[in-house]
């Protein structure tokens, strides 16, 4: 089956790998957390009948985390893709429509970036043309001055949508109103606060706080 002109890079650690990074629980409940997260975003990419590359931690080649997207990146295009959106995988806000409408933007010659609510980025989207490695390996990621540079870099760009991340527990509590509606399974975890997370006291008045705002799961 050949080459899609346009396609999507999942570049996201395992599981396992993503829960030993973020804070998001003690025992398996991290592994469990960033497992739906994965699932979730996979199953989202495929709706987009776009091919769809993956690069985890076990394909992924440089040493600082730009050297090991720029490579990720790379190794894509030099498959014959002339568009490409990158995507992680903690924003569980990405629809499909969001990368249809990225897809659209990449067709018509733009290149695209997907701001989230703290300088970063959720999804970019390069035209081969425009990608100079050395450039991006470059840039100040992981911070929160990389859509400003990324925004100064790009010719012809577009911002779509900003979108929230999830990176900590903190992360997990204020978005539960969202995230209840689509990863059900984490708010039982998010309940089993002393055994899955190791913060009793604080996970129990986050329940009881999204509680008494109509937020929480159903108890008893």
């Amino acid at each position: 089956m050949p080459i899609q002109s346009s396609a999507i890079l999942l570049f996201s650690r395992t599981a396992s790998a993503e829960a030993a990074t973020k804070g998001f629980g003690a025992g398996g409940a991290g592994k469990r957390i960033t497992s739906a997260l994965i699932d979730r975003t996979v199953a989202t990419l495929a709706q987009t009948d776009l091919a769809v590359f993956r690069s985890d931690e076990s394909k992924q080649v440089g040493t600082t985390f730009g050297e090991r997207l720029t490579n990720a990146i790379t190794a894509v295009f030099d498959q014959g893709v002339e568009r490409l959106m990158i995507v992680g995988n903690d924003c569980p806000q990405l629809t499909p429509s969001h990368l249809r409408a990225a897809a659209q933007l990449l067709e018509k010659g733009h290149n695209v970036i997907g701001p989230d609510r703290r300088g970063g980025t959720w999804l970019i989207g390069l035209q081969r043309a425009d990608f100079n490695a050395m450039s991006f390996a470059e840039l100040p990621w992981e911070s929160e001055f990389l859509y400003a540079e990324l925004a100064r870099s790009l010719p012809a760009r577009i911002d779509v949508a900003s979108l929230g991340d999830l990176n900590t527990f903190e992360d997990l509590s204020q978005q539960w109103f969202l995230l209840r509606r689509q990863l059900s399974e984490l708010f039982d975890l998010l309940l089993i606060s002393k055994t899955a997370f190791g913060l009793e006291a604080e996970a129990r008045e986050t329940t009881a706080v999204f509680r008494r705002l109509g937020r929480a799961p159903p108890v008893g």
